[in-house]
């Protein structure tokens, strides 16, 4: 579907434009409930160098997967999402910022069969490196938005998790990495959908301070392997005081460095 066609499904007075990687990136978003930020970023910032063919689950306005393309300049990118809204504005960010001859954006259910799936765009057995955001919360546990697509963004039901885990190594290649982040209190249920499915797992935990409990993790497996668990030592986003990001996140959310780990 075009630009245009999609474009009618969104409010323009329910939209803001956001500045990514230093301005290189701009961004519509919605102006309320699920809004991408550093998770999208560090998600999109975890895709190896080699990469050819990247698929994004649930890739909302397209952060995660748009910071590849812009980090990487030879991959192409699949972007699968639910929501006619979050699809509009995907397609116009992939337009706007001179990505979308790289970035094919579908609409499909992650839960949806595998041969609906592999018709909609995600190929079995084909991407060699597979990303997700997922929803983070229980949705009998939280208040959800009032809109569709920030309901969907944020919640998930019960055992949601290791279907997408699942669905992401059917899409995956022989040897391809799966990368997810997700809450740090989630990581047991993580955890148990990687180690059935994949090896060479590494675990980077997501400090705000140093000394504080971890807030998130970045889960990276690979299909095909039976290489050990790494569990690494934590990103701090900030230092001791003060708002401002540490040199390490700044420059990645600056645009000027990948996240290497």
């Amino acid at each position: 579907m075009s630009v245009n066609q999609t474009m009618t499904n969104v409010k323009p007075h329910s939209v803001t434009q956001d500045a990514f990687l230093g301005g290189e990136l701009q961004i519509l978003q919605p102006k309320n409930g699920f809004r991408a930020g550093v998770d999208s970023v560090l998600l999109g910032a975890s895709v190896n160098a080699d990469t050819k063919n990247l698929l994004e689950l649930g890739a909302g306005v397209g952060v995660a997967a748009l910071t590849a393309l812009t980090y990487l300049k030879s991959i192409k990118a699949s972007l699968a999402e639910i929501s006619d809204e979050a699809i509009a504005l995907c397609t116009q960010n992939a337009t706007s910022n001179g990505l979308i001859d790289r970035a094919n954006i579908f609409k499909i259910d992650i839960m949806a069969s595998g041969p609906e799936r592999d018709e909609a765009g995600m190929k079995p057995d084909y991407f060699d490196c597979v990303i997700a955001n997922p929803p983070y919360f229980d949705d009998k546990s939280v208040s959800l938005p009032q809109d569709q697509y920030g309901a969907q963004a944020h919640a998930h039901a019960k055992d949601c998790l290791d279907k997408w885990v699942k669905a992401a190594v059917s899409a995956a290649s022989a040897t391809a990495e799966i990368i997810f982040i997700h809450r740090a209190e989630a990581i047991n249920d993580l955890l148990r959908a990687y180690d059935k499915r994949m090896g060479d797992i590494t675990i980077l935990p997501i400090v705000s301070r140093p000394g504080q409990a971890a807030s998130r993790v970045l889960l990276r497996g690979r299909k095909g392997s039976r290489a050990p668990t790494t569990l690494l030592s934590p990103l701090h986003l900030h230092g001791d005081e003060g708002r401002e990001f540490t040199s390490r996140v700044e420059q990645i959310l600056q645009g000027k460095s990948r996240l290497h780990w």
